[in-house]
């Protein structure tokens, strides 16, 4: 039976519950799949040193040591994904690369998510659209200011910072060859483009670093050019104000048909 091999990225922040959830299922669905586990470094020592005891026997399971201080809305975030990438490529190449976050769960089984890869292989699954994919706040003015703070932590000095550059016309220019695109954090990626990433990401990385929520365009602007069905296998419902709907573990089986996994899951 032909198959694909598969590897599972977890973005993991505070809830070591929540990431043991998803990883054992994981481990126990997918019986050739690996698993990174990046958890955040602001989250504290105790909780990481939890998770890499839990793990410590299983051989398909990595929680990586180096890990970033992670802030919504900033370059953390594709660093944390980057650093788990990395190790990938260093350890153990797989077919494809799979994103999710310690509030993903699985609504079909693995084995199906597998066929379907199967069937179309090569494909990368990622959204990669134009600005009118953002629900609501600043479209273009994410990428065309930089955008040096936490928002969640300092919004008026955010706000004030930008509302400065616009005034002294501190407006930046798209780098060259270069297509902004934005869509869903949480996609599905082939070896290939995953290699691709991360050959260009040193050329790009000082003008994504300081795009105000760039896990939402740096990936989709890179790859907008390859062979990708521009969809996410991750449903992620978002209000009108751009926030993610909360589903509890009962509501599953209402949306199992129109994807693979659904975050976030309570």
């Amino acid at each position: 039976m032909v198959d694909v091999s598969l590897t599972y990225l977890v973005l993991a922040h505070n809830s070591t519950e929540r990431v043991a959830r998803l990883v054992d299922q994981l481990l126990a669905q997918d019986l050739s799949g690996r698993v990174i586990i990046h958890f955040d470094k602001k989250s504290g020592e105790a909780p990481y040193q939890w998770l890499c005891e839990r793990y410590h026997s299983q051989a398909r399971c990595y929680v990586l040591p180096q890990r970033a201080y992670c802030g919504w809305g900033q370059w953390s975030l594709v660093d944390a994904t980057l650093r788990m990438l990395r190790h990938a490529q260093s350890t153990c190449k797989t077919d494809y690369y799979y994103l999710v976050s310690e509030y993903c769960y699985p609504t079909q089984s693995l084995s199906a998510l597998k066929s379907y890869l199967v069937e179309n292989k090569g494909t990368n699954f990622i959204e990669c659209e134009d600005s009118r994919w953002i629900k609501g706040g600043i479209r273009e003015d994410r990428y065309l200011y930089r955008h040096f703070l936490n928002k969640r932590n300092y919004p008026r000095l955010h706000r004030w910072t930008y509302k400065v550059q616009k005034w002294l016309g501190l407006k930046r220019k798209v780098p060259q060859d270069l297509t902004i695109r934005f869509g869903s954090q949480w996609w599905c990626l082939t070896q290939e483009a995953v290699a691709y990433v991360l050959e260009q990401e040193p050329i790009y990385r000082s003008f994504f670093k300081w795009v105000w929520i760039p896990d939402e365009c740096f990936f989709p602007s890179l790859l907008s050019g390859k062979k990708n069905s521009f969809k996410s296998l991750t449903l992620n419902f978002l209000d009108l104000s751009g926030k993610p709907i909360i589903f509890y573990e009962k509501e599953i089986d209402e949306v199992k048909d129109f994807c693979f996994f659904v975050r976030k899951v309570y």
